[in-house]
C-alpha cells in the first residue's frame, strides 16, 4: 500500500511539473507574440507548431484559419514564426502599401547553396535594393521576345528530327526555357546535347524532385542530417557547379567594351570596383544571381508549358 501511495505521489509530482513547464511555455510564446506585434492566429505544439494541424490541403486548413482569424494571422510553421496573407487586398495592403517592411528575406536551408546571396536570398538592405533595380533595368532593355522566338523555332526543330520517335518531352522544354534564361544571361544559347548544359539540366530536375521531401527542414531546421535533406544539398551544389563551369566558360571570352548579356553587364560593375568603391556586385554575388535567375526562371515556365502541351495532346479534337 505504501509503495502505491509512493508511486501516486511521484506521478503527481511529475504532472505538476510538466504542466508547469507547458504553462510557462504558452506564457513564453504568448509573449512573444505580442512583443513583436504580430496578428492573432491558432495555437499549435511545442518544436512542430501547426504542422500536425494542416492535413493533406494545407490550403484549405489556412482559409479555414483565416475565416475565424482574419486574413492576416500568425502560425507557427514548426521553429518559425509565418504570417498569413490571405485574399488579394490582404496581399496587396502588406507587399505594396507597406513594402520595405516587408521585403526582407528569410533563412530557407533549402536554398542553402546560394550562401545568403543573390536576390533570391540576401536579406533586405539598400545594397540588395540597387542589385534589383540594376536587374530589372538591364532586363527592360533585352529583347525577351526575340529570345523566346529563336528557342520556340529550335525547339520545334528539336521535335521534327525526332521524325515521331517517343524522347521526353519535358526534358526538351526544360533545355528550352533554361536556354532563354540562359541567352539573356550569356548572350547566346546551349545545344541540347551540350554535355555541360545537360548536366546543369539533370542536376536542376534531380533537386527539384528532391525539394519536397526535403522541406521539413525549412520549418524543422534540425532534422538538416536527414537523407533526403542531405541529398538535396548534394543535388543543389551539382546544380550550382554546372552553374559555375558555364560561368567560367563564358567569362573566358569577356571583352570590356562588349556586353552579351547580363553576366557582361555585372562583370563591368565588378572590374570598376577599383575605381568605384560603391559597385553593386562582388564574385559572389555574380555567381547567386546566376544561380537564382537559372531556378526563378525555368521551372515555373517549363511546368506550366508541359501542362499545356499535355491538355493539347489529351484534348486534340478541341484544338
Amino acid at each position: 500500500m505504501a509503495s502505491v501511495k509512493a508511486s501516486y505521489s511521484d506521478f503527481l509530482d511529475i504532472s505538476v511539473v510538466l504542466c508547469t513547464v507547458a504553462f510557462l511555455l504558452l506564457l513564453w510564446l504568448a509573449r512573444q507574440r505580442d512583443r513583436f506585434n504580430l496578428p492573432p492566429g491558432p495555437w499549435g505544439f511545442p518544436v512542430v507548431g501547426v504542422l500536425p494541424l494542416l492535413d493533406k490541403d494545407p490550403q484549405l486548413t489556412m482559409m479555414k484559419w483565416a475565416k475565424k482569424y482574419g486574413n492576416i494571422f500568425t502560425v507557427k510553421m514548426g521553429t518559425t514564426t509565418t504570417v498569413i496573407l490571405n485574399g488579394y487586398e490582404a496581399i496587396r495592403d502588406v507587399f505594396q502599401k507597406q513594402g520595405a517592411l516587408s521585403s526582407g528575406r528569410p533563412h530557407i536551408p533549402s536554398f542553402g547553396f546560394l550562401r545568403g546571396k543573390g536576390i533570391l536570398c540576401a536579406d533586405y538592405s539598400n545594397g540588395l535594393k540597387r542589385q534589383q533595380e540594376f536587374i530589372i533595368k538591364y532586363l527592360s532593355k533585352v529583347d525577351v521576345e526575340k529570345h523566346i522566338e529563336d528557342e520556340v523555332d529550335a525547339l520545334i526543330q528539336y521535335i521534327r528530327h525526332k521524325n515521331g520517335q517517343p524522347f521526353d518531352f519535358n526534358s526538351a522544354v526544360s533545355a528550352s526555357t533554361s536556354n532563354i534564361i540562359g541567352a539573356i544571361l550569356f548572350g547566346s544559347r546551349q545545344e541540347y546535347v551540350d554535355p555541360v548544359f545537360q548536366a546543369l539540366i539533370n542536376a536542376y530536375h534531380n533537386a527539384v524532385k528532391l525539394c519536397s521531401e526535403a522541406s521539413i527542414q525549412n520549418f524543422l531546421p534540425f532534422l538538416w542530417f536527414l537523407p533526403q535533406c542531405r541529398k538535396l544539398a548534394i543535388a543543389w551544389e551539382a546544380f550550382a557547379e554546372a552553374v559555375n563551369r558555364i560561368l567560367e566558360k563564358h567569362k573566358m571570352g569577356y571583352n570590356p567594351l562588349a556586353t552579351r548579356g547580363l553576366i557582361d553587364a555585372i562583370i563591368h560593375q565588378i572590374n570598376g570596383k577599383e575605381q568605384n568603391e560603391n559597385s553593386l556586385f562582388d564574385t559572389e554575388d555574380l555567381k547567386a544571381n546566376c544561380q537564382t535567375l537559372y531556378v526563378t526562371g525555368s521551372e515555373t515556365t517549363s511546368t506550366a508549358f508541359t501542362w499545356g502541351m499535355l491538355f493539347l495532346l489529351s484534348y486534340s479534337d478541341i484544338c
